[in-house]
C-alpha cells in the first residue's frame, strides 16, 4: 500500500468513527452541552475523568475549558482527575484501582456537578465505579464508552457508543468530543 493510500484509509476511518459516534447522537451532545452550561450558571464544576491514554485526553479537555478555546473568555469551572499518581499507585498496591475516580469524587463532587468520562477500548473498572458515584452524589453525568462495554446498573445519564476497537482511534475521538462541547457549551454561554 503506498502512503498517499494509507493516509486517505486513516482520515476516512478517523472521519468514519467520528461520524458513527456523534451524528447518530448529535441530539444528546447538544442536551448534554446545555444542561453543561445550566451547571456552570449554577456555580457547578465539570470533572473530567479518562481510562488509560485517555488521562491525557482528559487533561487536555478541562484545560480547554479551564483556559479558553476559541474566545477571551473567563475560566470556567473544570478540572481533571487523572493527576494523582501517588493515589493510583497506592490503591493498586492494595488490588484497587477500580476506586480510582470513585474515591476522587467522594471528595470533591457534589449534586449540581458534572462528570464527563472517557473511556478507551478495554475494561474501563474505575470509569464505572466513578460514573455510579457521581451518580449516587447527584451529580449529571456522560460517557464515552466503547460499544462492548456494559454497563451495569443505570449507567450515565448520556452514553455516547465509541465505534472503535483502536486506542488511536478513541483518543481522537475523546479529544474532539472535548473540543465540540466545549465550543457548544461557549456558545450557550457566550452567545456564539
Amino acid at each position: 500500500m503506498m502512503l498517499q493510500d494509507k493516509i486517505s484509509k486513516s482520515l476516512r476511518e478517523h472521519t468514519a468513527v467520528l461520524e458513527e459516534t456523534f451524528l447518530m447522537q448529535a441530539n444528546e451532545l447538544v442536551t448534554f452541552a446545555g444542561q453543561v452550561a445550566e451547571i456552570f450558571n449554577r456555580g457547578g464544576r465539570l470533572m473530567v475523568v479518562g481510562s488509560g491514554p485517555l488521562c491525557s485526553i482528559a487533561n487536555l479537555v478541562a484545560n480547554l475549558f479551564r483556559y479558553r478555546l476559541n474566545i477571551e473568555r473567563p475560566a470556567l469551572p473544570a478540572l481533571s482527575l487523572c493527576q494523582d499518581l501517588a493515589l493510583a499507585a497506592s490503591l493498586a498496591k492494595e488490588g484497587r484501582s477500580g476506586a480510582f475516580f470513585a474515591q476522587q469524587l467522594q471528595l470533591v463532587a457534589s449534586e449540581g456537578d458534572a462528570v464527563l468520562a472517557l473511556g478507551d477500548v478495554s475494561q474501563n473498572e474505575a470509569i464505572l465505579e466513578g460514573l455510579a458515584e457521581a451518580r449516587e452524589r447527584g451529580c449529571i453525568t456522560a460517557a464515552l464508552l466503547p460499544e462492548k462495554e456494559e454497563i451495569q446498573g443505570d449507567g450515565p445519564h448520556f452514553l455516547f457508543r465509541l465505534a472503535t476497537d483502536s486506542i488511536g482511534r478513541a483518543a481522537e475521538t475523546g479529544l474532539f468530543f472535548g473540543h465540540l462541547l466545549c465550543e457548544l457549551v461557549e456558545g450557550e454561554l457566550f452567545g456564539l
